[in-house]
């Protein structure tokens, strides 16, 4: 069946009993058919070809909206592909960004501030001194262990025991 490149709903039928359709009719005419018999027969035969044209062509139509319907069908399904393939990737990406710079994604908890000490902490005079003087203080004086022993022991509690 080849396609229709108009709507042959439109065309007139022609005169057939016009001198231009002479010769078409021509052959058809003999001793029992007149010649506006065989121009009825040639009418009738173009009406039942427009009618089979038109029938091919609402046929065909209706197949040219379903290609169009299947094709739009199947464009949004490529583009739902894609962007669920763009979400995959960016989400990738991100976990991948996440890897490398771990601590500058870490999330940060909302928790209440430590509860200061009241009391100011007590420094062994020691330790004070080696800092003054710009040297290497050990961690344990600044531990918990470190600042008790310094709070409890009389020796540096007295201030002349250091002159």
């Amino acid at each position: 069946m080849d396609k229709l490149h108009s709507d042959p709903s439109l065309l007139v039928c022609p005169d057939f009993t016009s001198e231009h359709y002479r010769a078409s009719h021509a052959p058809f005419v003999s001793v029992t058919t007149t010649e506006e018999q065989a121009a009825e027969s040639l009418r009738l035969v173009w009406v039942a070809t427009n009618n089979d044209l038109c029938t091919q062509w609402r046929q065909q139509l209706a197949k040219e909206a379903h290609l169009r319907t299947e094709q739009a069908q199947a464009a949004k399904a490529e583009a739902a592909c894609l962007c669920q393939l763009r979400q995959t990737e960016e989400e990738t990406a991100r976990a991948d960004e996440r890897k490398k710079n771990r601590f500058k994604h870490t999330d940060i908890l909302m928790c209440p501030c430590p509860d200061t000490n009241e009391e100011e902490a007590f420094v062994s005079e020691f330790a004070v001194r080696k800092i003054d003087k710009g040297h290497f203080v050990e961690l344990y004086y600044w531990m918990n262990t470190g600042l008790e022993e310094a709070l409890f022991s009389y020796s540096t509690r007295d201030d002349e025991g250091l002159i």
